[in-house]
């Protein structure tokens, strides 16, 4: 038999005789004559004291249980292909394209007097050359100033006919008014050259105003 602790026995004694059981006291019955009954109340004792003995299992932390989270991660970002420094040229292009064509594109200019084009037709053709820069005639080239030409050309498209066809057709020949007053102008040379080919309708226009108010 399994030898019960004496801490137990004298608690169990204790017990009993707070229960009227008998057995308790420090004068009472011998332990022979307690045995049989100490003996069967030694597996409660022994129980009651384990219970009261025993530590109580510690409790064992667990770990909080974490739930997969779906971490959003953006895209990269696309790589840039036009450099930064591209956008303040873009910015630019349109004033400097506005100010390039302001300062050399083609510019429309006003109505230009005949006599003002005609007058510097004359000086700048080879008319002045002949003629004299004032028209005043020198040689064997004759006068357009004071009038004369109205004379040999009462008609301004016989004037204009003139100067496009030059004086070669008609070398030696007469020209102009047959009634003119102190006769016909004679082509004595021939050495005007057509500017039809030389001068625009315009140019030719303004110069030959110019011969006939100009001078």
């Amino acid at each position: 038999m399994t030898e019960v602790p004496e801490h137990l026995l004298r608690r169990s004694q204790e017990r009993r005789a707070a229960l009227g059981l008998g057995g308790g006291g420090a004068g009472g019955a011998s332990s022979e004559s307690a045995a049989p009954s100490d003996a069967a109340a030694a597996p409660a004792a022994a129980e009651a004291a384990s219970s009261e003995v025993a530590p109580a299992p510690a409790a064992v932390a667990t770990a909080p249980v974490v739930e997969d989270v779906e971490v959003y991660v953006p895209p990269p970002a696309p790589a840039r292909r036009i450099p930064l420094w591209v956008y303040p040229v873009l910015a630019v292009l349109p004033l400097w394209v506005f100010v390039y064509f302001g300062a050399y594109g083609t510019r429309e200019s006003g109505p230009v007097d005949p006599l003002v084009l005609g007058a510097e037709v004359f000086q700048t053709a080879g008319c002045a050359g002949c003629h004299g820069a004032n028209g005043q005639g020198q040689g064997d080239f004759p006068a357009l100033n004071n009038g004369d030409t109205l004379k040999t050309f009462p008609n301004v498209q016989d004037h204009i006919n003139w100067v496009k066809t030059g004086s070669a057709p008609f070398k030696g020949k007469p020209y102009g008014d047959p009634n003119r007053e102190g006769g016909q102008r004679i082509a004595k040379l021939g050495q005007m050259p057509p500017f039809a080919g030389s001068l625009t309708e315009a140019q030719i226009e303004a110069v030959v105003q110019y011969e006939r108010e100009g001078l």
